[in-house]
């Protein structure tokens, strides 16, 4: 199940909400008929930015041309994963949805696959036999997700876990133009030489939607958006080239402003820049698929 931001035209004071309202952690702030009381508790609630499940029926998560990523299952073997790759492992039921991420040593077919054991600011964590994980990962143009349990903690010589192998692997090809709901803020440099602070509210590996208070330039103009995305646990800073390809207001509360939607398509991608997006964008989309 993916997640879709309320806009503050949605929010009506006095009127029970029709859905159950989160925050961008997925955190629950009001139920499903939960009345909001007062302009401040509004204005409060619009601070932390406010989401709604979407069905899978309205979602979006497809490509421009309607096409959906394709889901089905594999062996394990069959994904041809390098030694080296990063996997994540995230626990089963842990309702901080803490993630790990490891190293693949190697793997025995039905018996084993072999992994780093997780460390912490250098320091390797306890695991315990027994300990049931959701592992995710990238390969090419797709992701793949499993569950395993740790079936040996081994220290010699070096730590690793061995995890149990999988009957089956569940995956997700991601074409190119699939969109991912995302909530990052951003900063974008016009075509006049002007900064804009903006919000990031959908991407793919070839554009995006962007939201911002005002419109920030027009049709056609060439832009240069940076914003931060974390892979495999790691900071990553993109400046992307893009054209703005479209821009029309969103309704808003009587007295507040207009939020204003930007599409932008991306341009002339440096190499290094595609590998970062394309990683961070079918992570995402994994993500939503597997909580749907």
């Amino acid at each position: 199940m993916s997640f879709v931001r309320i806009s503050s035209g949605e929010v009506v004071i006095g009127r029970p909400m029709p859905w159950t309202v989160y925050d961008d952690r997925k955190q629950v702030l009001l139920e499903q008929g939960g009345i909001v009381e007062s302009d401040r508790h509004k204005q409060a609630l619009m601070e932390r930015g406010v989401f709604r499940r979407q069905p899978t029926s309205e979602s979006r998560v497809g490509t421009e041309g309607g096409e959906k990523p394709t889901d089905s299952t594999c062996a394990f073997e069959e994904i041809k994963l390098d030694i080296g790759d990063t996997m994540q492992l995230q626990v089963q039921g842990d309702a901080a949805q803490i993630r790990y991420y490891v190293k693949l040593i190697g793997y025995f077919k039905g018996k084993s696959i072999i992994v780093s054991t997780p460390t912490l600011d250098g320091k390797v964590l306890l695991m315990r036999e027994g300990q049931a994980f959701v592992v995710r990962m990238f390969s090419g143009k797709s992701v793949y997700a499993f569950g395993t349990t740790v079936s040996k903690v081994a220290n010699v010589p070096f730590p690793h876990l061995h995890l149990s192998y999988p009957a089956q692997v569940r995956g997700l090809v991601v074409r190119r133009g699939a969109r991912a709901r995302v909530n990052l803020i951003c900063a974008v440099a016009g075509a006049d030489g002007r900064s804009h602070a903006a919000s990031l509210v959908d991407l793919s590996t070839g554009g995006a939607m962007l939201t911002a208070k005002t419109p920030i330039g027009a049709k056609d103009d060439r832009l240069s958006i940076k914003f931060r995305v974390v892979v495999n646990d790691v900071e990553e800073y993109l400046t992307i080239p893009a054209i703005l390809r479209s821009v029309h207001a969103t309704a808003a509360a009587e007295g507040e402003l207009p939020q204003v939607s930007h599409g932008v398509q991306f341009s002339e991608l440096p190499h290094s820049e595609q590998v970062v997006l394309s990683a961070y964008v079918y992570r995402v989309l994994f993500e939503e698929s597997a909580e749907g």
